[in-house]
Parts: structure tokens; C-alpha cells; sequence
């Protein structure tokens, strides 16, 4: 990704004139380029001076500076679809071929039909069937292979772009920042677990066992000699609603200091985060059809909690100079 590396280059530019890496100067601004001056970039960088500088009041461990971020709708667009849906939907119709009784049943056959309307319509558990179907019944290296495949060639619908090019880049540059500012970075996400990981590396610069997510049902198997995990159907761990809070502390084992989410299934992890003074909780507002979608159905009972608790609330349309990789900035 090439922007996020022109603003990772911009943001060591910035750090080198620091006296240390706890240090964090004015100067700063320049490395939010796609972030407009106001109160939501202030608050960040306020939030920053005020936990890594040595002598702040509500100075941080570095152990101690754990971030969270949402994935679908946080990092990432998740209109008109999740992306992993997408996948989910593709790869049914690729299977199909072995299958030529899906053309006939539901909800296969919507699918195969490529009939998106009718499958976003659909539950979460409706679509069951469906996630089994593309995502088991395979070793893991295979998934990971198929995953790697779809998200090299499958576009946005919308925007006719590959997938890592429909990330953030204000939220680029954030996880670059508070990565120099020794931050721990991890995705909590309700989607699929290893098929985040294909792109918490190479899209966010976040490493893949700092990824929390649904994950689905393994066995270990033998093959050829080899020990090789192998993916059954079913859930072991979805990780919605209150689970994003209780797998934080399964798997980081730390209160988040600085969370960032966007709807209602973000809000137990984004109220767990919010400790006072010495944290930050961000709330994404998708509010510029233009430039991406706009949309707030979801996200109901987090901005109540924002607006009591005085939560940031981050809007599209008011603070991103630019909102996808390699635009110009307005």
C-alpha cells in the first residue's frame, strides 16, 4: 500500500526530530495528513501528549498502551456488504460446480444466482449454511490460499476497486502513529479471524496474532506425515457484542486505553475501554454517501452512549480529508 507507506515515511520524518520516542511535538499534526484540524484531532493528539510523555499526568507504561479497533465499517468499508460476505458469496458460487444441487436450494441458490438484494436481507444465521459451505470442509493452508486469491482480484461493486484499497486512511495513519508511539495495536473484530489476518499484515501493518475474532471450528489431522489443522463447520467463538469485551481479556489479558468503534455491536468493547481521563474512545459516523455511504441503523445505542459519556464522535464527512488510499485531499 503504497499511501500508507508515504505516511508511515512521513510520520519517521516527524519522530526524528524528537529527542525520544515518548516525545510528541507539535510537529505531529503532519503525520494525520488525511485528517482535518479540529476537536477529534485534537483529542487524539492531546490523548497522546497526556499517556506517553514522561511526566504526563496520565502517563502509560508502554506495556500499558493497548488500542483496539473494529474492523467492517471501522478500518474498512463494510457497505453494501461485508467484505468477507463477498468472499463468502464467491467462493459459493466457485464450489458450486461441485454442487449442482445448489442451484436449486436456498440459500445456495441465491448465491449461485449472485441475488446480493435478497442475501443482505438475510440474518446472520440464515446465512449459516452458506458460511459452512465456503469456509469448511478444507485444511487451513487451503482457506488461507482461496482467501488470498479473492482479496487479489475481487473489486469493491461500488467504487470498482480491489478490497485492500477500500481501507481508511485516516485510520492508516493512526495505527501508524500510535504504533511509534509504542502502542500494541489489535483488531476486534465479529468477522472470521484467519481471513482478517490475510490482511491485518500487509493492509494496517498489524501483525496477524494481533487480530481477535470469530473463529471456526478445527481438528488436527494428519496428511502425508504432516500435522495440518483442518476447518470443520460451526463456530467455536463468535465474537459479537459483549465477547469483544470478554476476548480483549482472553487474549490481550489488558484494559484497551484507546478504542475505536463504529456501531452497536461495538459498544461493550468501546464502554470497556472508557476508563476516564487516561483513555480514548472514538466513534466512526458514516455520514458522506459521496465519498463512501451514509448510514447510522446500526449504530443506535453507541451514540447515546457517546453523547453521555463523551466519547469522540468522528465524522466522515467533518474530519477525513480524504477516506480511501491514493485520493487527493479536499
Amino acid at each position: 500500500m503504497a499511501e500508507r507507506s508515504r505516511a508511515g515515511g512521513l510520520l519517521l520524518l516527524v519522530l526524528s526530530a524528537c529527542a525520544g520516542p515518548q516525545q510528541l511535538e507539535a510537529p505531529a499534526f503532519e503525520s494525520l495528513p488525511s485528517w482535518q484540524a479540529g476537536e477529534v484531532r485534537d483529542a487524539i493528539l492531546g490523548f497522546l501528549e497526556q499517556t506517553t510523555v514522561d511526566g504526563a499526568p496520565n502517563y502509560l507504561l508502554p506495556e500499558d498502551r493497548i488500542a483496539v479497533f473494529d474492523h467492517d465499517g471501522t478500518l474498512i468499508v463494510e457497505q453494501p456488504r461485508p467484505v468477507q460476505f463477498d468472499f463468502i458469496y464467491q467462493r459459493v458460487q466457485t464450489l458450486s460446480f461441485d454442487h449442482p444441487d445448489w442451484s436449486t436450494a436456498e440459500p445456495y441458490s441465491l448465491a449461485v444466482a449472485g441475488d446480493f438484494a435478497q442475501l443482505d436481507q438475510m440474518s446472520f444465521g440464515a446465512r449459516g449454511k452458506l458460511m459452512d459451505a465456503a469456509q469448511s470442509g478444507v485444511s487451513q493452508d487451503d482457506f488461507e490460499k482461496a482467501a488470498v486469491t479473492f482479496l487479489s482480484s475481487a473489486r469493491h461493486p461500488r467504487f470498482d476497486r480491489p478490497y485492500p484499497e477500500m481501507i481508511y486512511q485516516p485510520m492508516l495513519e493512526l495505527i501508524e502513529l500510535l504504533h511509534a508511539q509504542q502502542f500494541k495495536v489489535f483488531i476486534v473484530s465479529g468477522g472470521g479471524i484467519e481471513f482478517i489476518r490475510r490482511l491485518s499484515e500487509t493492509a494496517y501493518g498489524i501483525p496477524r496474532d494481533r487480530v481477535i475474532g470469530s473463529s471456526m471450528k478445527y481438528e488436527l489431522r494428519a496428511q502425508e506425515g504432516v500435522s495440518i489443522i483442518f476447518r470443520k463447520p460451526g463456530f467455536a467463538s463468535l465474537n459479537v457484542a459483549r465477547y469483544k469485551a470478554i476476548n480483549i481479556q482472553l487474549h490481550i489479558g489488558r484494559r484497551p486505553v484507546l478504542a475505536v468503534g463504529n456501531s452497536d455491536g461495538d459498544l461493550q468493547m468501546l464502554q470497556f475501554a472508557d476508563t476516564g481521563a487516561d483513555s480514548l474512545v472514538l466513534l466512526l459516523q458514516h455520514d458522506d454517501g459521496v465519498r463512501e455511504y451514509q448510514y447510522q441503523d446500526d449504530a443506535v445505542q453507541v451514540r447515546q452512549a457517546a453523547a453521555e459519556r463523551g466519547w469522540q464522535v468522528v465524522s466522515m464527512q467533518r474530519d477525513f480529508k480524504q477516506i480511501f488510499p491514493a485520493e487527493s485531499p479536499q
